[in-house]
């Protein structure tokens, strides 16, 4: 009789603290959770503020080579404007992941978010830049238009970067 008591308290208060620690860890397994998450959806904002800034720098080059050859070389207005429509259409999706970057942080991946954006605003400024001595050549870009796509380019990969060690 004392076995089958004993067991029975032993079950007792196994169970016991098996239910107080479940019930303290909880809050911590919560928490946990909750960081997972918000380190995805980081993680997905930054992915697409990525991809939509990479795309922007291409509509813009796209740009500049079509108002190139519509200048120089008489080329096709409709084609321009398309690529002007996509390029729009991509810095508006770079500005509201941008806002939501700027929601939710942190500090650091907010300034190299919004350094992309300068970069980004410093070629739209330079989109209209033809070459030297009117004379068209689709396998260079002018050199300020050259300049203003290295420095985009080094600042998605700044915040690829900061991406990486905020969202691992």
């Amino acid at each position: 009789m004392l076995t089958a008591v004993s067991a029975a308290v032993i079950a007792a208060v196994a169970s016991l603290v098996g239910v107080t620690l479940g019930a303290l860890l909880e809050p911590w397994k919560l928490n946990a959770a909750r960081r997972a998450k918000l380190r995805n959806d980081r993680a997905d904002r930054c992915g697409r503020f990525i991809e939509a800034a990479a795309r922007a720098r291409q509509h813009l080059i796209s740009l500049n080579v079509g108002h190139r050859q519509h200048k120089l070389a008489g080329a096709d207005a409709a084609r321009v404007a398309g690529y002007e429509d996509d390029y729009y259409t991509a810095r508006a999706e770079v500005r509201s992941l941008l806002g939501l970057l700027v929601m939710s942080g942190p500090d650091e991946l907010v300034s190299a978010a919004k350094n992309v954006r300068k970069k980004d605003m410093d070629l739209h400024h330079v989109r209209h830049e033809v070459d030297e001595g009117a004379k068209f050549d689709r396998l260079r870009l002018p050199p300020l238009v050259q300049t203003a796509v290295v420095a985009l380019d080094r600042a998605i990969e700044e915040f690829a970067l900061v991406a990486r060690k905020h969202t691992s």
